[in-house]
């Protein structure tokens, strides 16, 4: 089943989660995807940028966590996958934009925030939600939220897990730029084309010394904490609340 919907627009690659049922989780199928086609677009001369967005109003509503398991096995294997999809947008050679609309929370939140620029219209909510499930910020948020803003602030929004509307995301730097729902298209064009403007070449090699070996430090700390959390009672607890409830509205 196919879930990511992928246009090559001149050279801009256009990702889109496509998961309604599920306002856009991070299922496996989807992932898996999300990791292979940002990974095909590093190689290929044709893409200049990414711009990754979410179908139906809503840019990713997280984990998916019915999906979640306490096998460490699994869980590392899972989590793997979507540590690559981190790697590729931080550290790739293809500069990236995130275009938010709706919902940005938990995983979604992160995978925004991998982006090199962010661009949310006035729908869009950010979250991290990880604690609602006895869960810490995964996708190396913890390393991209203090870069965007004040630590302190960052701190909070993360112990927190408070809701963060558009205006305050683009006051904060969570956002980078806030439009209307129907200008988001054209600002992530336009944040696309900048960032893909001079030679290609340097790109990947000054994104490369941004996150240096800060990156990988981050993310073997986090799998470690995510391993241990998934077999936690906490969030065993938190899960069973969360499916038997269903999802909430954002």
């Amino acid at each position: 089943m196919q879930e990511l919907d992928c246009v090559k627009d001149g050279g801009i690659l256009r990702l889109t989660l496509n998961v309604p049922g599920k306002k856009n989780a991070l299922t496996d199928t989807l992932r898996a995807e999300l990791r292979e086609a940002i990974a095909s677009a590093q190689d290929d001369a044709d893409v200049t940028g990414i711009i990754l967005t979410g179908a139906g109003g809503s840019f990713s509503s997280g984990g998916d966590i019915s999906a979640m398991t306490s096998d460490p096995d699994i869980a590392r294997r899972r989590m793997a996958i979507l540590h690559d999809v981190a790697r590729l947008l931080i550290a790739g050679r293809k500069p990236s934009v995130a275009a938010v609309s709706g919902p940005a929370f938990g995983a979604g939140f992160s995978l925004a925030l991998c982006c090199d620029a962010v661009v949310a219209d006035t729908t869009a909510k950010f979250c991290a939600s990880f604690g609602r499930i006895g869960l810490p910020p995964d996708m190396a948020l913890g390393w991209t939220l203090p870069a965007r803003m004040p630590t302190a602030s960052a701190r909070q929004l993360l112990l927190s897990g408070r809701i963060v509307e558009a205006a305050e995301a683009g006051s904060l730097g969570i956002a980078d730029e806030v439009v209307e729902p129907a200008d988001l298209p054209a600002a992530a064009d336009r944040w696309s084309a900048a960032l893909a403007a001079n030679l290609p070449g340097p790109k990947g090699h000054l994104k490369s010394l941004l996150a240096l070996d800060q990156l990988e430090r981050v993310l073997a700390a986090e799998m470690e904490s995510y391993v241990a959390c998934l077999g936690s009672e906490e969030h065993r607890h938190a899960r069973e609340a969360f499916l038997s409830k269903g999802r909430p509205k954002t």
